[in-house]
C-alpha cells in the first residue's frame, strides 16, 4: 500500500512533499527502516513497518451470569416487565419462568453473557428496583442454571 499526497507548487506555497508508506522492507525483521530521498524540490519518505503479531496466549474472556435475587418487594408483573425491557433477548414467558424460579429458590440466572454486558444489564435492572448481581460462570454455585446461553449482543 503506497498512499501518496502531493500538491502543485505555486510561488506562495512550499515545495511539494510526497509521503509513501511501504511494507516491502524484506523479511519483516521486526524493525523499522526509514529512507529519505530528495529530487528537484521533492522530498520522499518511505517507512517500512512490520505488522505486530497478536499474542497467541491471549486469555479467552469468560462468561458471567446475571443473577436475580428474591426481594419480597417487587411484583411478578413489575419484574417481568423490567426483565423484558432491559434484557431484550427475553420474552415474557421466559421472564415469568425466571420470576417463578427466583420466588421458589431465592435466586435464578437471567442470562449468561460477557462481563461488560452483564454489568450493563445489572445496573439497568437495579435502576428498575430489582435485586440483581453478576458472578463468573465458572464460580457460580446454586440457584439454578437457567441461563439458556450466551447473549452476545
Amino acid at each position: 500500500v503506497r498512499p501518496a499526497f502531493a500538491s502543485s507548487r505555486t510561488p506562495s506555497m512550499r515545495p511539494i512533499t510526497v509521503l509513501q508508506m511501504s511494507d516491502t522492507g524484506g523479511g519483516g525483521g521486526g524493525g523499522m527502516d526509514r529512507q529519505k530521498s530528495k529530487k528537484k524540490g521533492l522530498s520522499t519518505i518511505v517507512i517500512d513497518k512490520t505488522e505486530a503479531k497478536m499474542e497467541e496466549d491471549k486469555k479467552k474472556e469468560e462468561m458471567w451470569r446475571l443473577v436475580l435475587h428474591n426481594d419480597e418487594v417487587n411484583t411478578f408483573q413489575h419484574v417481568q416487565r423490567a426483565l423484558c425491557t432491559v434484557v431484550s433477548t427475553l420474552d415474557r414467558k421466559r421472564a415469568f419462568d425466571i420470576c417463578m424460579e427466583t420466588h421458589g429458590i431465592g435466586k435464578a440466572t437471567i442470562t449468561k453473557t460477557w462481563r461488560q454486558k452483564a454489568e450493563q444489564y445489572c445496573l439497568n435492572l437495579q435502576r428498575q428496583g430489582l435485586t440483581v448481581s453478576i458472578a463468573p460462570d465458572k464460580a457460580f454455585e446454586g440457584g439454578g442454571a437457567s441461563g439458556k446461553g450466551p447473549d452476545m449482543s
